[in-house]
């Protein structure tokens, strides 16, 4: 059951967009908007793990029952948050591409299986997947995402010097709990560049 959620947005280069995007989010229940923008080092992979260590800290000390991540140059939909509470999954994922140019979810691979999953663009399931609406996955990024109570009181986030940024390793370990990851592939975020260029998985 999700009702009290916090929204948390760690802010690196914050767009108006996405602003805008939060504040016409579609809710019933309670909700709280965290901007955090709390980058002490100028270390970007430790800032990363710092801003998301923090968020969790925030949420674990609320009477919340999940946080949904949007970060900082993501513009998501205003029926993300209920799409994403509707796939009653531990982990919920909104779609949006890389700057690589690939999609953000991952094909889940029939277990037991050593790899988390390649995303769903590289094999050419993005087709299928968009036919299928709901779509069980293994991640990754934390761009547009909710993430139930549980989940987070399980799994810290982690830093390891040899990279990459803490979202990749804390999904990993998702993954290796068992916790249950879906995708809405009706959920289409943008990712705003710096260059002020939107992607949009299609």
């Amino acid at each position: 059951m999700v009702n009290d959620v916090l929204v948390f947005t760690p802010v690196l280069r914050l767009e108006p967009e996405t602003i805008q995007a939060i504040f016409s989010l579609e809710w019933d229940g309670p909700m709280s908007v965290l901007f955090q923008r709390d980058n002490p080092t100028g270390n970007p992979y430790i800032d990363h793990y710092h801003q998301y260590k923090r968020g969790r800290q925030t949420l674990l000390l609320g009477a919340y029952d999940a946080m949904l991540v949007i970060e900082s140059d993501i513009i998501p939909p205003p029926d993300t948050l209920k799409r994403l509470v509707a796939l009653d999954s531990d982990v919920a994922y909104g779609c949006y591409m890389y700057r690589s140019g690939v999609v953000n979810i991952l094909e889940r691979y029939k277990q037991p299986a050593r790899n988390m999953g390649e995303s769903l663009t590289v094999r050419g399931l993005w087709e299928s997947a968009k036919k299928q609406g709901i779509v069980e996955c293994s991640g990754s990024g934390l761009g547009c995402v909710l993430i139930r109570r549980k989940v987070l009181e399980a799994v810290p986030f982690c830093y390891r010097e040899s990279g990459p940024h803490c979202d990749w390793y804390w999904t990993e370990d998702v993954y290796r709990y068992g916790f249950s990851m879906k995708a809405d592939t009706e959920v289409i975020a943008g990712h705003k560049m710096i260059s002020g260029k939107v992607l949009i998985p299609t």
